[in-house]
C-alpha cells in the first residue's frame, strides 16, 4: 500500500506525525471529489464507445453499400432496403439505423439522388456524371428506439447532468461499371457487332434473351461479315483450363489468337461443364482485328457476361443444341462457323476491383470508394 501513495505526499504525512496507512483510501475520496477519476473514467470508457459505435456503424455502412451495389449489378434493379441487412449484422448489439441509400444508377435509374454532402459522416460529393454509385448513412440505434449513445460515466461530472448521449454517423460508398480486368475469362472473344445484334443493340442493351451466336463473323452474318481475322475461329491464346487472362487497362490492349480449328481437351470440357452447370461466363469482346491464321491479333474493348447453353460445330465435340433451336440454326459444312447458344446477363467478375469507362457488356466490377 506504501508504494501508492506519491512521494510528494509522504514528506507532508511526516510533519504531520503521521505514517501513511490508510492514506490510499483518501487519496482516492479527494480524487473522486474533485471529478478527477470520474474524468479519467468519462475520457476512458465514453469516449471509448464512441470510438467503438463509429467503427461498427462504419463496417455496417461498408457492407450495405457493397450488397445493394450487388443488387443493382444483378438484379432489375437496386433494392436500398438490403442495406439494413446488414448494417444490423455488424452492429455488437443487432441493431443499426440507415438513414440513406442513396446514388446513381444509370442503367435502370433506381436510386433517389443523394444531397450535397454535410453533417458528420458525409460521403464526399457525388463522383463525375455517368459513374455509377451508391451511399448508405448509417446512424447510433439503440434495441430500446433511442438514437442516442447513452453515456456511463459522463452525466457524473459537474455541469453534465442533462447530457442525453450521442449519436454517431458514418456512410460508405460502393461504385461499379465495367470491368477491366480477369484471369478467369473463356478464351474466346466475339465482336462488337455480334454483342450488338445479340441483345438488340440498344441503350440500355437487352439481357437475357436466348440467342445464336457465329463465333466466327462470316457470310452467313452479313451485317458482321469481315471483322473477324481470316483462318482463325475466335479462340485466344489460354493460360490454361481453356481460359484467358485479359487486362484492359493496358492502353490497345490485344490478345494473340489460337487458330481453334480442333479444340484443346481442355476446351472441350470446359464448354461441356458451363452449359451441364449453367455457369455465367466472361468473354472478351473485340473490335478490330490484324493479322491471319495463328499471327492474328484483337483488339479486345471489354468483358461481356455470357450464360452458354450449347454449341454447334466445335470439333470435335458433339454438338449440344438447346431448345427451341435445331440444327437449322447453325449449319454444318463449307464456310459456316462454329455457332454457341445463351444469353448475355450481368454479372460480377470475381476479385476484379478495376472499374472502366466505355461500353458496358454486363461484366462488372464493384468497389467501396470515397
Amino acid at each position: 500500500m506504501r508504494d501508492l501513495v506519491p512521494p510528494f505526499v509522504r514528506p507532508m504525512m511526516r510533519m504531520l506525525g503521521a505514517d501513511d496507512r490508510g492514506a490510499f483510501g483518501v487519496l482516492v475520496g479527494m480524487l473522486l471529489a474533485t471529478g478527477v477519476l470520474l474524468g479519467m473514467a468519462a475520457l476512458t470508457v465514453d469516449v471509448g464507445m464512441l470510438y467503438q459505435e463509429r467503427a461498427e456503424l462504419q463496417n455496417g455502412a461498408d457492407a450495405g453499400s457493397l450488397a445493394v451495389a450487388k443488387t443493382c449489378v444483378t438484379g432489375p434493379s437496386c433494392v436500398p432496403g438490403t442495406a439494413a441487412t446488414y448494417a444490423n449484422q455488424n452492429s455488437k448489439d443487432g441493431v443499426s439505423a440507415v438513414t440513406s441509400v442513396c446514388g446513381r444508377d444509370t442503367v435502370n435509374g433506381s436510386l433517389s439522388s443523394c444531397p450535397a454532402p454535410s453533417g458528420q459522416g458525409a460521403c464526399p460529393a457525388a463522383p463525375a456524371a455517368g459513374k455509377n454509385y451508391v451511399d448508405v448513412h448509417t446512424a447510433t440505434e439503440t434495441t430500446g428506439g433511442s438514437w442516442l449513445l447513452p453515456p456511463v460515466f459522463a452525466r457524473a461530472l459537474a455541469g453534465n447532468d442533462g447530457y442525453p448521449g450521442q449519436t454517431v454517423h458514418a456512410c460508405a460508398r460502393a461504385m461499379w461499371g465495367p470491368a477491366v480486368r480477369s484471369t478467369k475469362s473463356l478464351a474466346l472473344t466475339l465482336s462488337v457487332c455480334a454483342w450488338t445484334q445479340a441483345t438488340g443493340g440498344g441503350t440500355p442493351p437487352t439481357f437475357g434473351v436466348n440467342v445464336r451466336i457465329f463465333v466466327r463473323d462470316a457470310p452467313s452474318a452479313p451485317t458482321c461479315a469481315g471483322l473477324s481475322a481470316p483462318g482463325e475461329f475466335g479462340w485466344l491464346n489460354d493460360i490454361g483450363g481453356c481460359t484467358a487472362a485479359i487486362d484492359l487497362t493496358q492502353t490497345g490492349y490485344v490478345a494473340g489468337t489460337d487458330p481453334g480449328k480442333n479444340l484443346s481437351k481442355e476446351c472441350q470440357d470446359a464448354l461441356t461443364s458451363y452449359v451441364a452447370n449453367g455457369t455465367t461466363i466472361f468473354l472478351p469482346i473485340f473490335d478490330t482485328t490484324t493479322g491471319t491464321g495463328s499471327g492474328a491479333t484483337y483488339h479486345l474493348v471489354g468483358l461481356a457476361a455470357f450464360v452458354l447453353t450449347g454449341y454447334a460445330n466445335m470439333n470435335p465435340l458433339k454438338d449440344a443444341i438447346p431448345a427451341p433451336f435445331t440444327k437449322a440454326d447453325c449449319p454444318n459444312g463449307g464456310t459456316t462457323p462454329s455457332c454457341i447458344f445463351g444469353r448475355f446477363t450481368q454479372a460480377l467478375v470475381p476479385v476484379s476491383t478495376v472499374i472502366g469507362g466505355g461500353t458496358y457488356f454486363g461484366a462488372t466490377a464493384i468497389k467501396l470508394a470515397g
